[in-house]
């Protein structure tokens, strides 16, 4: 499992890249079909950096945003689960509210995993 940056590293990412928009995933899968290009010597050293100078804030912009995102959702979750484990009686939906307090809406992604437990329902109730 990767092993999420230590606070005082996010903080360090944040300080160095400042203020930026996080790459798009069409933007990332460019960059690696950028790098493969040039690993296949289809682009030289200096192209490639060109490019790379230009994509690479970005990119480090959108790895800053998922190292905070997955930092807060383990302590969110740590933190439901040590609730559960002393006593109380925290609720799933007690856990998302916390999650969107925080910047992290799952939403769509709970809807989406509905859709295909019911879905996976049908299948097996029609054999």
């Amino acid at each position: 499992m990767l092993r999420p940056s230590a606070p005082e590293q996010i903080a360090a990412l944040a300080d160095e890249l400042g203020t930026g928009h996080p790459a798009s995933p069409d933007l990332v899968l460019d960059a690696a079909q950028i790098h493969a290009a040039h690993r296949a010597k289809k682009y030289t050293a200096e192209q490639f950096g060109r490019y790379s100078a230009t994509a690479l804030p970005s990119i480090l912009q959108r790895l800053l945003t998922a190292e905070s995102d997955l930092v807060t959702l383990r302590a969110k979750v740590a933190g439901h689960v040590a609730a559960a484990d002393q006593g109380l009686d925290p609720t799933t939906g007690e856990l998302l509210c916390d999650l969107r307090r925080a910047g992290i809406d799952l939403g769509a992604d709970v809807t989406a995993a509905v859709a295909l437990i019911e879905g996976e329902a049908r299948a097996a109730a029609f054999g």
